[in-house]
């Protein structure tokens, strides 16, 4: 114990810088850990490339709040909304209050011209007791909601063929083919309830151009809308195997005042079903199934997982 001391006393400065220098190296080991660690997580997502390049993203999807009754105050729930939250509304209750998906402009409102600005509002007082035909939303009568508010009403699955992205949702049988191969957009005079897709892939985003639409659906049960002038770009940014961040960009001269975006997080849904297949949705005027029955607002959502 003598020894030791007689030691320590002896060369302790050199013990000492001997420990500076090793606690020093030890931080800078931790350091470059510690940057490793961010340069990971901040790497992009690496997917398994099919056979024609594209990144894998095929399975099951759904919205991170499912349900197109508004797009300022998104929240679960469709055509029987209306009757749950606005007659609460009505009698002094506050509904809730969630961020709008319209991400720009900042205000989170669509910019319509006044015309607009005033039919909007006029289908919006009016959709709870309908009076006239314009009134009533398309959905209700089982019309194709349209581009982007199917993806948001109900599931969709994402399928991968050479040179091609199909889109099949829960809803009415529709469906979207969006061909990758740069060739142009059917003739102008030609319009469609799901609109004319045309797309390419920017690394682990899909870029899709969106034109063609008849716009005789809405984009809300409130009674957002476009015109068929309306041009939407589309990008589904994949920043993880089970999850992606959805935008679309509105271009309508003849309804808004200046272009919007909307933008909402997607999420793999029924991941621990292997064996899932989608329900075969049929829809007809004045049908109460029994899912909506017992279970509301919750019968067609996916099980998202995240």
């Amino acid at each position: 114990m003598r020894n030791r001391f007689h030691s320590l006393i002896i060369n302790g400065p050199a013990v000492l810088v001997g420990s500076l220098a090793l606690l020093f190296v030890m931080a800078q080991a931790n350091a470059a850990d510690t940057d490793a660690k961010a340069v990971k997580a901040a790497a992009p997502w690496t997917p398994h490339k099919l056979a024609d390049g594209q990144p894998d993203v095929q399975g099951f999807w759904g919205a991170e709040i499912q349900g197109t009754f508004s797009l300022v105050n998104p929240r679960n729930g469709g055509g029987s909304a209306p009757t749950r939250w606005d007659v609460a509304k009505h009698e002094g209750k506050t509904g809730p209050i969630r961020p709008s998906r319209i991400v720009d402009p900042q205000d989170g409102q669509v910019p319509y011209q006044p015309w607009a600005r005033a039919k909007q509002q006029g289908i919006e007082a009016n959709i709870e007791r309908p009076t006239k035909q314009e009134y009533i939303d398309p959905q209700a009568r089982c019309f194709p909601d349209g581009v982007p508010r199917n993806a948001f009403w109900t599931g969709f699955r994402i399928q991968q063929h050479p040179g091609y992205v199909v889109i099949t949702y829960d809803q009415n049988h529709t469906y979207r083919v969006i061909p990758l191969d740069g060739r142009p957009h059917i003739p102008e005079n030609i319009k469609l309830w799901m609109s004319d897709s045309r797309g390419h892939w920017e690394g682990n985003t899909l870029v899709v151009d969106v034109a063609n639409s008849n716009s005789k659906h809405r984009l809300s049960n409130e009674g957002d809308f476009a015109s068929d002038k309306v041009h939407i770009t589309e990008r589904f940014k994949f920043v993880g195997a089970d999850s992606f961040v959805y935008s679309a960009r509105f271009e309508d001269p003849s309804v808004y005042t200046k272009p919007w975006t909307l933008a909402s997080n997607f999420y793999r849904a029924n991941k621990k079903e292997p064996n899932y297949e989608r329900w075969e949705v049929e829809c007809h005027e004045g049908e109460k199934d029994v899912d909506d029955l017992f279970l509301g607002d919750k019968a067609h959502a996916p099980q998202v997982q995240r």
